[in-house]
């Protein structure tokens, strides 16, 4: 059985686009690679996007492994700041209640949910496997 421990990434910048991680954030992803290093984790996979990677490398240079980046595991809708919030959240409230939603910038939840499942997919048989 292979299990996947699922990290969001930690407390970023609270600007759009692609921000890295506050100096919170960073404390976050020391706290979580401290606990990740003690399970036995076989690879580290990370979206594209800055927060994500800064988290990612945190935890790879605890258990000596090296961040593999995957488009697959990007977010449903990143805000960039090239629409007002307001409506970026109306979307993001859209695509909740309607999985197939398709917002103006990003894609469905249902969408999205196939690119995780495929990843998942993916890298379940590279876990199995030796480096």
């Amino acid at each position: 059985m292979t299990v996947f421990y699922l990290v969001q990434h930690a407390e970023k910048e609270r600007q759009p686009g692609d921000p890295g991680l506050t100096e919170l954030g960073r404390r976050q992803a020391a706290r979580t690679a401290d606990w990740v290093q003690h399970v036995g984790v076989r690879a580290v996979f990370s979206s594209p996007l800055r927060r994500a990677r800064e988290t990612a490398w945190s935890i790879a240079s605890r258990t000596g492994l090296r961040v593999r980046e995957d488009g697959r595991l990007r977010e449903r809708m990143n805000w960039d700041g090239s629409r007002p919030m307001e409506d970026f959240l109306a979307d993001w409230a859209a695509t909740v209640k309607d999985r197939n939603f398709v917002p103006a910038s990003g894609d469905s939840s249902h969408d999205a949910a196939e690119r995780f499942r495929s990843c998942l997919d993916l890298t379940k048989s590279w876990a199995l496997s030796p480096w």
